[in-house]
């Protein structure tokens, strides 16, 4: 699951019918019922009912549940209704602590073994969304549930936290996105996914916000409208024609070097060796994967 491609999470309220009857055909890589900030309180035991026949409509986006947080004692009775072979992970929001992760691994596990499925086969995507999460998530990852998929900065929760507006350019969040980062990728997970831009008006604004977020290393984000999807897979997919050709004269050169031997070259005058390959290798992926997305 962890070679899916996930640029995408576009989000919709359990409590809205006509939001997830549509959920599925937007063309999201990740597809998230929401449970928990978008569904008021006093409606939050009808929209857990909604989830079922919701998330067995959905075919072919990676299929996901934000259960509430689990100091709010919603949580259990969220992953009750949400479990079942429809579902492929569950977005725990407020993650502060591995303990936190490992009771809702338990959890998961138990409710699998009711509905006969396979241990880990519910994935989870924790969500780190504030001040304390950002600050032990070197402890978070040092005990992650293996069944855990990708990390999530909440960056809405996270910037109203530390009493920040978030600016054109972004700079409020970029310790916050590379923390992000590194632990991901310390962790052996893929590049975490990243937080919405709110502002439906302005896909130029989104676009660059998200080319700055892949820059420092994110693979995806929250999507809150189908009509930011084709910006968001753009600009964490796509390179210029001068990266593209430089990419793949470097996956070309380092492969005919290794044939002979050699693991550390220079092309076009760039030192090349393992590391500096595989990036290629995904550069080229990702672009050819949205490419073919697509059709062309």
């Amino acid at each position: 699951m962890t070679a899916v491609m996930l640029r995408s999470f576009l989000y919709a309220p359990a409590t809205s019918g006509r939001k997830l009857e549509r959920l599925g055909d937007a063309g999201a890589d990740a597809v998230v019922i929401d449970l928990e900030d978008a569904v008021a309180e006093a409606e939050k035991d009808r929209a857990r009912e909604t989830v079922p026949a919701a998330l067995a409509r959905i075919q072919g986006p990676l299929r996901c549940v934000r259960i509430n947080a689990l100091r709010t004692g919603r949580a259990p009775d969220d992953l009750r209704a949400s479990v079942g072979p429809a579902l492929d992970a569950v977005v725990v929001p407020k993650t502060e602590s591995a303990d936190e992760l490992g009771s809702v691994d338990a959890e998961l596990s138990r409710r699998e073994a009711a509905h006969g499925l396979q241990v880990g086969a519910v994935r989870i995507v924790p969500l780190i969304e504030t001040a304390r999460g950002i600050l032990l998530l070197d402890r978070i990852v040092e005990d992650l549930p293996a069944r855990v998929l990708v990390l999530h900065f909440g960056l809405g929760d996270f910037s109203s936290e530390i009493g920040v507006q978030i600016t054109p350019g972004g700079q409020e969040l970029a310790y916050a996105r590379s923390r992000m980062v590194v632990a991901s990728r310390a962790a052996g997970l893929p590049p975490p996914v990243d937080g919405p831009f709110t502002d439906l008006r302005d896909d130029d604004g989104l676009f660059a916000d998200s080319q700055r977020s892949a820059g420092l290393g994110l693979g995806g984000r929250v999507v809150i409208h189908p009509g930011q999807l084709a910006t968001v897979h753009r600009a964490y997919s796509l390179v210029s024609e001068s990266q593209l050709r430089r990419a793949r004269a470097t996956i070309e050169a380092f492969e005919s070097a290794e044939a002979q031997g050699l693991a550390s070259i220079l092309v076009d005058g760039r030192f090349v060796d393992y590391p500096f390959y595989r990036q290629a290798v995904e550069v080229v992926r990702r672009h050819d994967h949205y490419l073919r997305a697509l059709g062309a």
